[in-house]
């Protein structure tokens, strides 16, 4: 048995079989899936660069997780797998180019499918081909950064089944991160964890009838992993903060440890004042301080709770006159359960109190009131948090997907052949969580702090003047009191939500060559090929929120799109002194959705020119295109009591004189008017940062337009006759997109519309038109400026066999993969005529993960002499970057006078791998691997209130490992 083939730019012939069975069984053309045409004919051979990788690949890898295996390719995105704090879906979409995973298109056996490989069967995967480059022409939407093609096994005869075993492994030895620990006052882990299991098996059988005219197939996989706490790792323990809360002013010189902070005595602020309430009980005000303050560890899973159900079965059957008939089924359905800490506080930015409030004492009714002290009257607003510490979030995901489809092929000449195909897909998302806040929960809390005596009870005024029954009155005013259950049941819910995305697909197709018909050069052998294809797509997307999570905007949408293309690939030059071959290949699509009144267009132009054998020059250009389908049809959500920048508003004077400085109407003009500002002087629902509570939108634009892309491959394919088994590529690439669609950055928002004075930021904040109140920050889908990435991928493999070189015998075979990619170019540009900024070589804050210039992974595979088996290492290299806040770019570069010394860089960082194989039996074949062998700790990165950066992983969890190193141990067996 071999070891595993490192994953390569294809060089070879494009049909590679696509079943691999436990006995095998006959198959034909057919049966050929070829990546990035509808063109079959035999020898093909790509004109786009495309990485395969294989079953044994994945096996060394995890074939629980395809999608941490994908993720170590230099031309994949990176991506969390099961790492995630708090709520995420429970889907594992797979990126290209750091473009999006929105802008690259999965496909199963060739036909399309939800960008989730949840849904795909690990062991039955018989290879994965990667095409990256525009790719619209041959499969329409969404084929801008490339194609990820899985190619299953659709046809057993016997029994196959596959298990796993993993599990995390760390030596929690940092001193540097205990220390920080200690002095927040945090336990702190020690010593060596083994934790977070994985386990995997699944079973695969299948029969072939009536003379192998008939298959019947199916499977079944379950999959389980065990939660990671974050206290559970030295590396997650202590949530870092990138500056010293105590001392912000010193920039990044001291980590210091973040979590859940709370003043138990609450927090008013009353006529311009910070306050806090007396200790023992006294109801009386005396300033805030932050010394009340109490910090506690956050409570989360760094590796969350997961079970995965797959299932399925396919039928294949030889009809007569040629023709061949498929069916299958799918099945996924992952559950994903989930808790952490909720300690945070409620929050009213504006509540009027009753001066006649019997929870008031004197000298707090005096603060408030004044003058009106014991009247019915109600006093100015004040703002107050309050707190209930010790509260946990249970939560759940649950993603089901299936999907179903039937294919009818067969001959119309020997060389001329037609496919029908429909297919159905459903994926459902439902989620679930205790504990949250109601949408109201400010009003509620406001109208619980208006409270009247009642034949001697607290009762709130909303409840006796009928308008709310329901209302509790909240005695905030009293450092011996909590919140009852009861008012924290009125003031928060159960939330749920349901997403349900449908997709019908009727497809037609009839492609071959015509050397029969004499339409072929008369300098080469083989004819033209051609495919015409017609396609019909049916979207509808559903959603709806309910409980706490009823802002989630119901909606039920549909659409549907009608496909007429073509594609030609002409042999110019076959077999002549310096043209061992020379072709030319075109494609045209156009796409007519309901929703657009002109027709959508993609097209691409390919050529391929080998002067010897020995090497190949190859290129192309596309004209690809991605219509928003859900980013049209999803609902508004709307999300109450959001803090956001606003600095055109009074921040609240801070207890220690530090806080923010209000803009003037000269810096905020751009977006308000002077009678808008002026009336926000008496304001007071900001804090003391400048952040104010608003409604947050985001969700479905029905106004986006599609985005188009033009992208650009150049390359050469090397395979030297003296040098046996060795091949190289080199691919270079260029990516633009304009009109790019995506979440408004609306974290830059203010400072690009207030600060940098770029109009097309500033429609995102809307205010009162008399207050000027924020009262929406709208974060929806929008037609932004553009994307542009470039970069040179490099590729090879070298099968080296010692005794064919005379070297040696009996040391069997050695096999050198290498797979680089050097980006040269990634820039965005957020809003027509905005300053564009470059994040290539930088990390953090507006640039988010880092983008390294050069990542690769490299493989070195022993093939034992002795026993039928092998060896292998794998060294996987992402390189240096820098803090974005370094750049001279105005977007990114930091304000006059911030350093980061302590997160100024990150070194380039280098993991090893190793893996072993042997087949104990015959059909047995037991397997070893770990990856991060020698448990490197992942850079350190603290977490910025301004920018979501390094927020309780203290890292990039997608680039640096945060679990310690993987132990695995797999079998597999056929019968």
């Amino acid at each position: 048995m071999r070891t595993a083939d490192f994953p390569q730019a294809e060089t070879t012939p494009a049909q590679v079989p696509e079943t691999d069975t436990a006995a095998d069984t006959p198959r034909d053309a057919s049966e050929i899936i070829v990546t990035g045409t509808r063109i079959v004919r035999p020898n093909n051979v790509s004109n786009a660069p495309i990485t395969t990788i294989d079953s044994t690949y994945l096996k060394e890898r995890g074939l629980a997780r395809i999608e941490d295996a994908l993720a170590q390719l230099p031309q994949v995105t990176p991506m969390l797998g099961l790492q995630g704090a708090s709520w995420t879906s429970g889907s594992a979409p797979v990126g290209l180019r750091r473009l999006g995973a929105g802008r690259t298109l999965t496909l199963l056996n060739g036909q399309r499918m939800d960008n989730d490989v949840n849904i795909v069967p690990g062991a039955l995967i018989d290879r994965i081909d990667i095409l990256t480059g525009g790719a619209s022409a041959v499969y329409g939407s969404d084929a801008i950064a490339g194609v990820v093609n899985f190619i299953i096994k659709r046809k057993f005869d016997g029994i196959a089944f596959d298990g796993e075993v993993s599990g995390f492994n760390h030596n929690n030895n940092s001193k540097l991160l205990s220390d920080i620990a200690k002095t927040a006052g945090y336990p702190s882990p020690s010593g060596y964890y083994l934790g977070g299991g994985n386990y995997f098996a699944s079973l695969a059988a299948g029969k072939t009838f009536l003379g192998n005219r008939l298959n019947i197939s199916a499977f079944a996989t379950y999959k389980k992993a065990d939660p990671i706490q974050f206290r559970d790792l030295d590396t997650t323990n202590c949530p870092l903060l990138m500056f010293d809360p105590a001392n912000r002013e010193a920039g990044n010189t001291k980590w210091s440890c973040d979590g859940t902070t709370y003043n138990p005595y609450n927090y008013f602020y009353a006529k311009g004042q910070d306050l806090t309430n007396a200790k023992g009980g006294v109801r009386a005000f005396r300033p805030y301080s932050t010394a009340d303050e109490v910090r506690i560890q956050r409570v989360d899973s760094i590796q969350r709770r997961s079970e995965t159900v797959n299932a399925g079965g396919f039928i294949t059957a030889d009809l007569p006159l040629g023709m061949r008939f498929g069916g299958s089924f799918l099945f996924s359905r992952v559950t994903e359960r989930g808790r952490n800490s909720v300690d945070g506080g409620l929050w009213t930015p504006e509540a009027p109190v009753n001066c006649d409030n019997p929870f008031l004492g004197p000298q707090q009714a005096e603060v408030i009131c004044g003058p009106a002290t014991g009247t019915t009257a109600l006093s100015d607003p004040i703002s107050l948090s309050l707190f209930r510490p010790g509260m946990f979030m249970n939560f759940t995901n649950d993603t089901t997907d299936w999907r179903g489809a039937l294919t009818l092929s067969g001959k119309v000449t020997d060389k001329i052949r037609f496919e029908l195909s429909y297919q159905k897909t459903r994926n459902i998302q439902h989620g679930f969580a205790d504990h949250q806040w109601r949408p109201d929960q400010d009003q509620r809390l406001a109208r619980g702090l208006q409270v009247r005596n009642v034949n001697g009870i607290p009762t709130c005024l909303s409840k006796i003047d009928g308008t709310d029954p329901s209302c509790q009155p909240i005695d905030a005013f009293s450092s011996n009191v909590s919140i009852s259950d009861a008012v924290y049941t009125w003031l928060s819910d159960t939330g749920s939500r349901r997403q349900q995305n449908d997709l019908q697909v009727l497809n037609g197709a009839v492609s071959g060559t015509l050397e029969d018909y004499g339409l072929k050069s008369p300098l080469a052998a083989n004819g033209i090929g051609f495919a015409v294809t017609g396609e019909y797509r049916k979207y509808r997307n559903q959603s709806q929120g309910f409980g706490a999570w009823s802002n989630f905007t119901t909606f039920d949408g549909r659409t549907s799109v009608r496909e007429l293309g073509g594609e030609i690939d002409i042999p110019l030059i076959e077999n002549k002194p310096f043209f061992k071959e020379l072709s030319v290949n075109g494609g045209y699509r156009i796409s007519d959705y309901d929703v657009y009144n002109s027709l959508v267009r993609s097209w691409k132009a390919e050529a391929s020119w080998a002067p010897v054998a020995d090497l190949r020059f190859r290129g192309s250009y596309n004209r690809a295109v991605r219509v928003g389908v859900l980013e049209r049809l999803e609902g508004e959500n709307r999300y109450p009591n959001v803090a956001m920048l606003d600095l055109c508003a009074p921040p609240r004077a801070a207890s220690d004189g530090k806080g923010a400085t209000r803009y003037t109407f000269e810096q905020c003009s751009i977006g308000m008017t002077r009678a808008q500002y002026d009336a926000l002087t008496t304001y007071t629902g900001c804090d003391s940062r400048g952040f104010c509570p608003t409604t947050l939108i985001n969700g479905g634009n029905p106004d986006l337009q599609p985005e188009r892309s033009r992208s650009i491959t150049v390359g050469t394919v090397i395979q030297p006759r003296f040098l046996h088994g060795f091949t190289a590529t080199i691919d270079w690439y260029d990516i633009m997109i304009r009109g790019a669609f995506e979440w408004t950055r609306i974290d830059m928002a203010f400072n690009q519309c207030y600060g940098n004075k770029v109009q097309f930021f500033c429609q995102f904040y809307k205010r009162d038109p008399q207050t000027g109140v924020l009262k929406v920050a709208d974060a929806r889908y929008n037609n932004s400026g553009y994307t542009a990435t470039r970069g040179i991928d490099f590729s090879t493999n070298y099968a080296l066999d010692p005794e064919r070189l005379g070297i040696a015998d009996h040391l069997g075979t050695f096999n050198l993969n290498f797979n680089g990619t050097l980006t040269t170019k990634y820039e965005r540009q957020f809003a027509p005529g905005n300053t564009p900024w470059s994040c290539l070589g930088y990390f953090g804050f507006a640039c988010g993960d880092p983008m390294p210039r050069w990542r690769h992974v490299a493989g070195l595979n022993w093939r034992l002499p002795w026993i039928e088996g092998g060896l292998g290492f794998t060294w996987r290299y992402t390189g240096a970057t820098r803090i974005s806040k370094l750049s001279s770019n105005k977007v990114l570069a930091a304000a006059p006078g911030e350093t980061y010394p302590l997160a100024d860089r990150i070194r380039p960082f280098s993991y090893f791998d190793f893996n072993a194989n042997a087949t104990v039996v015959k059909g047995v074949e037991l397997r070893f691997n770990v990856q991060n062998l020698f448990d490197k700790d992942p850079p350190l990165i603290g977490f910025d209130t301004n920018y979501g950066i390094g927020q309780y992983f203290n890292t990039f969890p997608a680039y640096y490992a945060v679990r310690g190193r993987t132990l695995r141990v797999g079998v597999s067996a056929r019968f």
